[in-house]
């Protein structure tokens, strides 16, 4: 027989088709990586990790350090110095002039060793990174660089290929993780784990990393590793496969609570061999991401579709929900119409779900309040009652029900839930709240003293609340005077700024050394030395009140929030206007007043409406823009900002509302519209947060009940909260400030 002939080709012909195989080589591996299929590979250069705040400070340093009197002056010289060189991009000179300081810093050894380390690391000296570390790793609860310092140290034995080392280090640093940084310690501990050999806890790693973190780097990173090791054998019963329809979902689902729904219909897009079950619910996930992304309309058509695949099963139950919630977003009647059938058929079905039920009921019951249906709300709201539901969804039933009892007449039925609701939940949020509304349903009652003590009982547990203001007002409208400050039934005398601290050392140490920093021109690490030690020593009213400056100085007004609560929170809630008297201009600032009472001339608004307002959106930062695009104090859109400008005669650009006279002409201008179109503050305030269009719905049928039961029906929580919020913040001015 013949045998097939092998055909000769030419060199030329021979070259060209190499070149084209390595070229659909390449494009296939390209594919591959687009499709999140990448093989995993450690970060090139010890810089492409992410780095700890301590170690991204080169734009807040002092860019030239200056010497100082005292003590320990050149040691904090000489350190500023080697910092600066750090973090300028000079690794290697900063970290041997740290080096060559750190026997000789004093107070600041640890800052001197922790960014020697650093220096060491960005440079590639892993071990001389290890070695300047290796005092702080081995008491990283002692300095406020610890921690950083344990990071950066299990990236140099990473790097070092050290896995014991790193393994060891990054099970330490996970027991207190920061969580921008948490990801990738979590990535290390895998590939750790891997290389010993242990893959039970590497594979428990990855899935951790891929469900908690699931559209990060690291997560993607952590995915590939999972197939690397898969695919090198070692694919064991323990091992994790985030490729398997289960794990698909799972991912997806996790990136739509993660608030990253565009990564979620990339994940789901194209065949994962779902089985019909798992099809469905992909449906239901993609629902979820597209109502995410506002888009309402197709979710609902996403959630039909899932609900449609089994009608009977539990999954079709939660998809009519969801569908729901996307018709609520539409005002058309039949669209209403068609919801409330929806969660009718939720909760007709004789399956039992108490988490569904309990959000199908309360959902319906808000949707007929908002309609003005008050009865039938009240009848919705009584299905939530025996439901088992976790304590706090308890409460919100328990609230609503109680609120609809009111509305509808029903005082006393309201007295006896009201009353049941503070017995069973008295650390609740609206403990105050039902007792201030008992007291309002007893006077209705025609029982004023027992209105008054009611009244007394929520005003004096917590007179700088929004439920404590109302009820010091409603006391004072039946003839009682309040107390300047009533001491707590339940909780200690509050901790107030003016009080004296005992001396201790390590109090008076903490804030010697942030001096020393903040003298050397290392203001940020000052910050975050008293930031270290408030929070170790939560007591200390002399460390708050430095914490407080010091992050106010910096514009860091999350910490100036955190501190003040930690420390001063029962005197926040609690204490006099003399007792808050030193946290007023770091906490209720009046800034921008002359622009603010000018604009508001005429109006009859109270300025301190309009200061709450600020401090809510903007905090008077007038460089803040949102990620929706409001600009500038009080958080104009530029359309709203043009179209009330042409009101005005102005010729309004997105530019100028970063100007503080600019925007408060044009918000306060915005403001009193509403109000006048509106009928009340609160109203105008929904309507500021929810939308005119959703505001004019409840004004329609909630605003004839006044303007504090319009808040307490007002169904969205987040504009709810506002609404509160900022009506609870502007008596706070009130009191700090007088009128």
């Amino acid at each position: 027989m013949r045998m097939p002939e092998i055909k000769c080709f030419s060199d030329r012909f021979g070259l060209v088709w190499i070149v084209l195989v390595l070229v659909l080589f390449a494009a296939l591996s390209a594919t591959a990586r687009a499709g999140g299929r990448e093989s995993w590979s450690p970060p090139a250069a010890p810089a492409d990790i992410p780095l700890p705040r301590s170690a991204r400070l080169g734009g807040s340093l002092d860019k030239t350090p200056r010497p100082v009197p005292g003590e320990n002056a050149a040691a904090g010289y000489a350190t500023a110095l080697g910092i600066n060189e750090v973090l300028a991009g000079r690794p290697a000179a900063g970290a041997a002039r740290l080096a060559a300081v750190v026997s000789k810093a004093g107070p600041l050894a640890d800052v001197a060793a922790y960014y020697a380390g650093l220096g060491f690391y960005l440079a590639g000296d892993a071990a001389g990174a290890q070695n300047a570390l290796s005092p702080l790793v081995a008491a990283p609860g002692a300095s406020f660089l610890g921690r950083d310092a344990q990071y950066l140290a299990l990236q140099s034995a990473a790097r070092q290929g050290d896995h014991e080392k790193t393994l060891a280090l990054a099970e330490a640093w996970l027991t207190e993780a920061d969580p921008s940084l948490a990801p990738e310690v979590w990535l290390r501990a895998a590939v750790a784990a891997a290389g010993l050999g242990q893959d039970r806890k590497a594979a428990d790693f990855l899935r951790h990393l891929s469900l908690t973190w699931p559209a990060s780097k690291a997560a993607a990173a952590g995915n590939a590793l999972a197939r690397t090791l898969s695919a090198g054998g070692k694919g064991t019963v323990a091992a994790y496969d985030p490729d398997t329809p289960a794990n698909v979902l799972l991912r997806a689902e996790a990136m739509v609570e993660k608030r990253s729904p565009e990564a979620a219909l990339e994940l789901l897009h194209g065949n994962h061999g779902f089985d019909a079950g798992q099809a469905a619910r992909a449906e239901y996930v993609r629902g979820k991401a597209l109502y995410r992304q506002r888009k309402f309309r197709t979710a609902a058509g996403m959630f039909a579709k899932a609900a449609a695949a089994d009608p009977d099963a539990s999954l079709a139950g939660w998809s009519r929900y969801h569908e729901a919630r996307c018709l609520w977003r539409s005002l058309d009647a039949e669209d209403t119409a068609r919801m409330e059938a929806l969660l009718r058929r939720v909760l007709a079905v004789s399956l039992r779900d108490d988490p569904l039920r309990e959000v199908a009921a309360r959902h319906l019951a808000l949707v007929l309040a908002e309609n003005g249906r008050f009865a039938d709300a009240l009848g919705a709201a009584q299905q939530l009652k025996g439901l088992a539901v976790s304590p706090d969804l308890a409460a919100q039933g328990a609230s609503l029900t109680a609120i609809l009892r009111y509305v509808t007449g029903d005082m006393a039925g309201a007295v006896a839930d009201l009353e049941a609701f503070a017995a069973r939940f008295p650390d609740d949020g609206w403990a105050d709240g039902a007792r201030y509304w008992r007291g309002r349903a007893l006077a209705a009652l025609g029982r004023p003293e027992e209105a008054a003590a009611a009244y007394l009982d929520a005003s004096s547990r917590r007179p700088n609340t929004y439920y404590g203001g109302l009820a010091a007002v409603a006391l004072a409208a039946l003839g009682k005077a309040v107390p300047d400050v009533v001491a707590s039934p339940v909780r200690r005398t509050p901790s107030c700024p003016g009080h004296a601290d005992a001396p201790l050392q390590a109090a008076a140490d903490a804030l010697d050394k942030a001096r020393l920093l903040a003298d050397s021109g290392l203001p940020s690490l000052a910050g975050m030395e008293l930031d270290f030690a408030s929070r170790a020593m939560p007591e200390r009213a002399d460390l708050a009140m430095a914490d407080i400056a010091a992050a106010e100085a910096m514009g860091r007004r999350g910490t100036v929030m955190r501190t003040a609560w930690r420390t001063f929170g029962g005197c926040l809630l609690r204490g006099t206007a003399a007792d808050l008297a030193p946290l007023r201009q770091a906490l209720y600032p009046r800034a921008y007043d002359r622009l603010v009472v000018a604009a508001l001339k005429g109006s009859g608004i109270d300025p301190d409406m309009v200061y709450s307002l600020i401090r809510q959106e903007s905090f008077f930062d007038p460089r803040v823009v949102s990620g929706a695009g409001a600009v500038g104090l009080m958080q104009l859109m530029p359309d709203t900002a043009r179209s009330v400008g042409r009101k005005l005669g102005l010729k309004v650009k997105r530019r100028d509302l970063f100007d503080p006279a600019v925007n408060i002409r044009l918000g306060v201008a915005f403001f009193r519209e509403r109000v006048e179109k509106a009928g009340s503050l609160a109203a105008a305030l929904a309507g500021y947060n929810a939308g005119q269009t959703r505001a004019r719905l409840w004004t329609r049928h909630l605003g004839g009940l006044g303007q504090e039961l319009f808040t307490e029906l007002i169904p969205y929580t987040e504009t709810r909260d506002y609404v509160r919020r900022i009506t609870a913040n502007a008596m706070m001015y009130r009191r700090l400030y007088g009128r």
